[in-house]
């Protein structure tokens, strides 16, 4: 019997601002209908859409869901590197007016060296170069297929504005929190969603270190960000299906801990904690990742 797949999410980059070589920077991708959305464009990413078995060439969107370096770095990278690969339209790149200034601001840093390139590699297109940027508000985003996009605003002050997003296909729907401290846009979100795509900053396994992080850093970067019981309370409350971690902060922690905590902190249903490369399907509820495949 074949299992149909109405909405499709992949862990690209599972991982956070320190260097990991497990985990890339913060980028996933949404599939629904023949339509892609790539959202976020941390470090790596070209590298892990390739590995996953897609190409930049193929992105209908981008959206960036605030403007923090991990989640936006790659963004030139991206451009050129989805070029090479046979890109013959413009990108359509959706992000807050910060996040949209920083992005153009790469993209015309580097206008001498695309001249170069598009005047001597004579590649057969060079459409595939052009950047349509859009400002990202609250509500719906049109122009995208059979995948029905709403951002919504979240708390990650004093880097704002940051959004979260709901994915919807057909009677699938994904709740991705982008990064935020707990809100209550986000948990009305939530409610009862098949999948919650959700930060979280692992509290417990952020020591301070001399020299690295005093414990006025980590307080500081913990108070924006969702801790495991907090994220646990949210999956609790809002009924959620099936609950998934990622931009895992520190990028190298002790996973079986986490799940532990969440545990803990009184969430009992399905849960998942992101890799680099994990693919779920909706609403088949299957877990791809390597040659594994697993129901959930």
């Amino acid at each position: 019997m074949t299992v149909t797949t109405d909405l499709a999410f992949t862990f690209l980059g599972t991982g956070a601002p320190p260097v990991s070589l497990r985990r890339a920077g913060p980028a996933h991708l949404v599939e629904a209908g023949g339509t892609s959305v790539l959202i976020d464009c941390g470090s790596g990413v070209s590298q892990r859409l390739v590995a996953a078995g897609h190409a930049g060439a193929r992105i209908d969107a981008l959206i960036v869901t605030h403007e923090h370096s991990d989640h936006l770095v790659d963004f030139y990278q991206l451009v050129v590197s989805s070029w090479h690969q046979g890109r013959d339209r413009p990108w359509r790149v959706l992000a807050p007016a910060p996040a949209l200034a920083n992005m153009r601001g790469q993209y015309e840093a580097f206008a001498r060296e695309r001249a170069l390139r598009i005047a001597f590699e004579k590649r057969p297109d060079a459409t595939g170069l052009e950047v349509v940027f859009e400002e990202l508000h609250e509500g719906a985003i049109a122009g995208l297929g059979g995948l029905e996009v709403e951002a919504f605003l979240v708390d990650h002050k004093p880097v704002e504005p940051a959004f979260g997003l709901a994915l919807t296909a057909r009677a699938s729907r994904i709740v991705f929190s982008g990064d935020t401290r707990l809100t209550p846009s986000l948990e009305q979100a939530a409610q009862r969603c098949d999948l919650l795509v959700c930060e979280v900053f692992i509290d417990g396994q952020m020591p301070v270190v001399a020299g690295v992080r005093s414990a006025e850093t980590v307080a500081s970067v913990q108070s924006y960000h969702m801790t495991p019981a907090i994220v646990a309370g949210l999956a609790a409350r809002s009924g959620v299906k099936a609950l998934a971690l990622t931009h895992l902060v520190p990028p190298g922690a002790d996973t079986a801990a986490l799940a532990g905590e969440l545990r803990a902190g009184g969430y009992t249903g399905p849960l998942i904690i992101g890799e680099d490369l994990m693919r779920v399907e909706l609403p088949g509820r299957l877990l791809r990742w390597n040659d594994a495949t697993v129901g959930f």
